[in-house]
């Protein structure tokens, strides 16, 4: 079995072979044609030289009384049955004995014979001397025009091997010329990956180089270059989960194993194990907000959240959500209003839909001040829905606005104010409405409040029991 090589020896060996096929039948070509040619002419010449040597013979002549044959050629005359009549000095026997009984017909023809001195041409020409049918045999050496070919052949078996050598330098250079950029993309490419998979890399390493974007190579790099940087944002997203995940629940955990180890410890009163149970009791409902916020958000990362889709009004829903968060801005004295209100027919998943009213209801509930008021309305702008909840509270710095949507990202003034999802909530949100295809946008001032604005891409999402959306487009 033969061993493995590599794509560029293999390219270099299939040129050469390509070439030197093409070479071989090229030459061989020539060659048949020279020696072809070579033939034709001495035939020609043989048939020229035996014309006036058949008129003299062809006059009235005696029995066994022709002229004698005298040139440089080596000539015979023959009876039909075979017999020479004559023939000249330099006849080769070889070249008599060669001829036997000579068939019916009136065209000449060619023979290459074998002599006492090397190879011989012979023209055979039929003719009548007397009403006597007779043979003309004029044969010529060629040992000269076979050196010819013999030299001929060799030039061209040179020309043969040297041009297979050029050609294999010309391949190993334009093969190699043409692998350079891949073996640099490849180079390039392992260094990228290395520098995704260390993970006290703190920036990635530069994008492959795209020389020809139209080319093949250019198209892979640019392909490439997309690749590792969805590879790189994904693991800069698994480090930074991990990272806020662990940070998130380390605090829960610590609450748990802190007033677990207090109820170990000795004794107490039924009034201390209900303050620590309900303790313990709020710490796991934040651990369990933030497991499903990370859940959701996973999914959505995935490209696999769910929606239940079903024909519904949307500001039924809206509705509904504000209901629900009514009695928590009650206990803070805080009014929720209705701006605009219209009906809204809509396609969508309503728990999700509920979901996502009801965090940025809460969020604003839990960071706005007391008496203050809440305004949500919605309206149908262009053919598209648009949601819109405005607080009044403490707002959010102009530094914090591009990050709020991150996850674990908090932006409160009071860093004891927990969202409903742990931290997670805005990203909920972000992931629920990018699933309905929409979008949220938001503007704050410090100390002037904040509003929320969702925008549906519009009201006729085709309804159906169940869809899967890949956010990651």
């Amino acid at each position: 079995m033969l061993p493995p090589v590599n794509f560029r020896l293999r390219m270099m060996l299939l040129f050469c072979f390509v070439i030197g096929v093409l070479m071989a039948i090229t030459c061989a070509a020539v060659y048949s044609i020279f020696v072809k040619t070579i033939r034709a002419e001495l035939d020609h010449d043989l048939v020229n030289a035996a014309r006036p040597v058949i008129g003299d013979l062809s006059g009235d002549h005696q029995e066994g009384n022709l002229p004698e044959l005298n040139g440089q050629e080596q000539m015979v005359v023959f009876t039909q049955a075979g017999h020479p009549l004559t023939r000249s000095r330099n006849a080769d026997p070889l070249l008599i004995a060669a001829f036997g009984a000579f068939p019916q017909t009136r065209s000449a023809y060619f023979r290459s014979l074998r002599g006492s001195e090397g190879p011989l041409r012979a023209a055979v020409n039929p003719f009548e001397s007397n009403r006597r049918p007779l043979w003309f045999i004029i044969a010529r050496p060629t040992a000269e025009i076979e050196y010819s070919q013999w030299r001929f052949r060799d030039t061209l078996f040179g020309i043969w091997v040297l041009s297979l050598l050029l050609t294999a330098v010309i391949a190993d250079w334009y093969v190699g010329s043409s692998l350079r950029p891949i073996i640099e993309l490849t180079r390039r490419a392992e260094s990228l990956t290395e520098n995704i998979a260390d993970r006290f890399a703190a920036h990635p390493a530069s994008a492959l180089p795209v020389v020809n974007p139209n080319d093949e190579v250019g198209q892979l790099a640019k392909t490439f270059n997309l690749l590792f940087n969805r590879v790189d944002s994904v693991v800069r997203q698994m480090r930074q989960f991990v990272s806020d995940a662990s940070h998130e629940l380390r605090t829960p955990l610590s609450v748990l194993r802190g007033e677990t180890q207090y109820l170990i410890e000795q004794e107490r009163t039924a009034e201390e194990y209900q303050a620590t149970l309900r303790i313990i009791s709020d710490e796991l409902l934040v651990m369990t907000r933030i497991v499903e916020g990370l859940f959701t958000l996973s999914m959505a990362d995935a490209g696999q959240l769910r929606l239940t889709t079903e024909a519904l009004t949307l500001d039924e829903v809206l509705e509904e959500a504000c209901g629900i968060a009514a009695p928590l801005a009650r206990r803070s004295g805080i009014k929720i209003e209705k701006l605009a209100w219209k009906e809204v027919p809509f396609v969508g998943d309503q728990a999700l839909l509920r979901q996502l009213f009801l965090i940025l209801l809460e969020n604003a509930v839990k960071y706005s001040p007391p008496a203050t008021t809440i305004e949500v309305g919605i309206d149908v702008r262009e053919s598209k829905p648009l949601v819109i909840i405005r607080d009044h509270g403490f707002g959010i710095a102009a530094e914090h606005l591009p990050h709020i949507f991150e996850r674990f990202y908090r932006a409160s003034p009071d860093p004891n104010k927990e969202s409903r999802s742990g931290g997670l909530g805005l990203a909920i949100a972000n992931a629920i409405i990018r699933a309905h295809r929409g979008s949220i946008e938001c503007a704050s001032k410090p100390g002037e409040g904040t509003t929320f604005t969702i925008r549906f891409s519009s009201t006729t999402m085709s309804p159906t029991p169940e869809r899967v959306y890949d956010l990651a487009q």
